[in-house]
């Protein structure tokens, strides 16, 4: 929250840190900024400059913090001041500096955000925001954004100095208590499977694959100068792989440049090349500017089970629309997956080579067959559910409401019906769908395209619209947005998508869900037998055999 009372050395004394002393590391990407106290000191000319770094190595010191916690209280306010210090106190000049300082302490960090302008009159500012009356040119989003940040956030140097202050809510020493997720001694546990491989968190050895393997590097088109890995794990983990940050020399005499690659590492070699030829396919055919792919980079031939994307996602759907909870974004994303999905589900690009692929799909993929969805499918996600609830708290009541619900889809759906083949996703969730800090939206993950039923990418978004919107809004928000998807999709598919026939898809997939691993709570569990029961109205449910084909 702003509060423009507190000044530099009672927010120094919140993180117990000490005005700094010497010189400030320059260099984001230094090791010390991970671990230890110290001062840093960085200078760009905007957001883009800054961010993308920013966003790296505070994810990585703080990363036993949990990310919703990360990302309101740190990392959006961190982005709002960058793009203030840009577009109002330097007025958008190209050449204009900004300076970020940051103090790092084991209780937090003092982020402070310098522009060159001319600065303003903060507490009339702050009072007319107060008073909601007018107090900015443009619609003041960074301004509420720093408000409603639990960090503390105030001004000196006459407005050209915005202070942040991050103290995170578990209290304790940062390395030295046993946080989730963490070992004994304080650092956050490895994935067995990047255990396993911990060549991929080598600098050095990346460095080499890299120099050796990428064209560009390898012809002398330009020199790899170095390389430091991004390892983000914990409750920060965002789930989409390293992050590898590397410095770029040109031949032509160009200054260096930075450039951030996102590694997936694949249990096999088959799920890796999977996820590659399709991405290289999809993002080649460009179908849409609306959901872009990922640019996948390389398949290291010293490590085939990693693959290298010229990508840096930030937020994912979920976490994206639950920070900014305004309801034209929640219509302008169904929008966007409808027209995008159309795209994908009307292409072409899918390589022949790939229509055969069975490895490398994972669990998430069990619904669907390359012809049809069959009855036989449908049983055995009902038994994975029910085996699944029977281990919760209250296990025969959740199982007994499941199976209420299935005689519904049992009673309206002839699931052994043929259906439209198309190119799918077919692992499509909001985790899918990523936002990154070049503010565009990316579809990611696709070692499970495949040619199946359409309908199987369409339930799964729209399962996770009807969670999201029970979750956060209400029914009536979820009827809205989900008429603007499937309108979306319908204006620009090659096989338009019935009503009544996605619901049908829709809780499939809420089935589907209710077997997964992770659905490990009573109230989740609960959630997902809620947003079946408001799909499966039995006053609204038409039987698909009176629907149009």
């Amino acid at each position: 929250m702003i509060d423009l009372n507190r000044n530099r050395a009672e927010l120094l004394a919140e993180i117990e840190g000490a005005e700094p002393q010497g010189e400030p590391l320059g260099d984001l990407t230094d090791p010390r900024v991970a671990s230890e106290d110290t001062h840093v000191r960085v200078l760009g000319h905007a957001k883009k400059d800054l961010f993308p770094l920013l966003k790296l190595a505070l994810s990585e010191r703080f990363a036993w913090v949990q990310r919703p916690q990360l990302n309101r209280d740190l990392l959006i306010p961190l982005r709002n001041a960058l793009g203030n210090a840009h577009k109002h106190g330097n007025a958008k000049n190209p050449t204009g500096i900004i300076s970020v300082g940051i103090v790092l302490s084991r209780k937090g960090a003092l982020v402070t955000v310098t522009d060159e302008g001319a600065g303003f009159d903060v507490a009339d500012t702050f009072r007319r925001f107060q008073q909601q009356q007018d107090y900015c040119m443009n619609r003041g989003a960074g301004f509420r954004n720093l408000h409603q940040a639990k960090s503390t956030v105030s001004y000196q140097n006459g407005g050209r100095t915005l202070l942040l202050c991050f103290r995170p809510a578990s209290p304790g020493d940062t390395f030295g208590t046993n946080h989730p997720r963490q070992e004994p001694d304080g650092k956050i546990r490895e994935s067995p499977l990047v255990k396993s491989l911990p060549k991929v968190l080598d600098p050095e050895w990346i460095q080499t694959c890299l120099s050796s393997e990428l064209p560009e590097f390898r012809d002398g088109q330009a020199r790899l100068e170095s390389c430091r890995v991004y390892a983000i794990r914990g409750p920060a983990d965002d789930g989409c792989g390293n992050r590898y940050v590397l410095r770029v020399a040109s031949h032509g005499g160009q200054p260096a440049q930075t450039r951030i690659l996102t590694g997936r590492l694949h249990a096999t070699e088959a799920a890796a090349e999977a996820d590659f030829e399709a991405a290289k396919s999809l993002h080649d055919a460009a179908m849409t500017k609306r959901l872009l792919i990922p640019r996948p980079v390389a398949r290291l031939k010293a490590e085939p089970r990693l693959v290298l994307y010229d990508f840096d996602p930030w937020l994912n759907l979920r976490e994206y629309l639950t920070l900014r909870p305004d309801l034209k974004l929640l219509g302008h994303a169904a929008e966007r997956i409808g027209t995008a999905l159309a795209g994908l589900h009307r292409s072409r690009a899918l390589p022949r080579s790939m229509e055969t692929m069975s490895e490398g799909r994972d669990e998430r993929s069990a619904v669907g067959t390359p012809e049809n969805l069959r009855a036989e499918e449908f049983r055995a996600l009902v038994e994975g559910a029910e085996s699944n609830l029977a281990t919760l708290p209250g296990g025969p009541g959740l199982v007994n409401q499941l199976r209420v619900y299935v005689g519904r889809i049992q009673e309206w759906a002839e699931l052994s019906r043929p259906r439209t083949v198309a190119l799918i996703h077919g692992a499509l969730d909001w985790g899918c769908i990523h936002f990154g800090g070049d503010r565009r939206f990316y579809l990611y993950r696709f070692e499970t395209c495949r040619r199946s039923d359409p309908g199987l990418d369409l339930g799964r978004f729209a399962a996770d619209l009807l969670c999201f919107t029970l979750a956060h809004h209400n029914e009536e928000v979820y009827r809205i947005c989900h008429d603007t998807f499937l309108t979306k999709y319908n204006a620009e598919a090659e096989h338009p998508m019935a009503k009544d026939l996605l619901r049908c898809y829709i809780a499939l997939a809420l089935v589907e869900r209710l077997g997964r691993a992770e659905c490990r709570s009573k109230a989740e569990a609960r959630q997902l037998l809620g947003a079946l029961d408001a799909e499966l109205d039995p006053r609204e449910v038409i039987a698909l055999s009176e629907v149009p084909s």
